[in-house]
């Protein structure tokens, strides 16, 4: 979401983001970035697993490739990973994104192959658009 931030419009979604973590760890880290309200927390991590969220092999760190890209675009972006805030046990979960519609019906699904495996906001807000203009999707 602060890919968007000072852009002034208002979105027709309702956007929530996932952390794992008590309801008071994630209110903690969610309000750090603007999203206090925003985030649910998942500490058994049921979300990731009903939508088929995987754990990344930690030993492929060193040598992925695409998760290396992305760390240089994100410390560009001034952002890093706070790994004091990081328990190992949920370093290696995979990320994911997906668009619901009202009914809870998964319209679009993005499984992460790595850490820092996530499509831009911009790019699912698109992609909710156009689920919307196909019928697919109620906004």
């Amino acid at each position: 979401m602060r890919e968007l931030e000072g852009e002034g419009r208002p979105l027709p979604l309702n956007v929530r983001f996932v952390v794992i973590g008590t309801p008071e760890l994630a209110a903690e880290f969610c309000s750090r970035f603007g999203a206090a309200g925003r985030c649910v927390a998942d500490h058994e991590k049921r979300s990731y697993a009903a939508i088929g969220l995987e754990d990344y092999a930690l030993w492929k760190l060193p040598f992925d490739a695409a998760l290396k890209k992305r760390r240089r675009e994100n410390k560009a972006a001034g952002f890093s990973q706070n790994w004091r805030a990081t328990r190992m046990e949920n370093a290696a979960q995979l990320p994911g994104a997906a668009i619901f519609d009202r009914d809870g019906v998964a319209r679009w699904l993005h499984r992460g192959t790595h850490p820092g495996d996530l499509p831009p906001m911009r790019e699912m807000l698109e992609k909710a658009r156009e689920l919307a203009l196909d019928g697919g999707l109620v906004l």
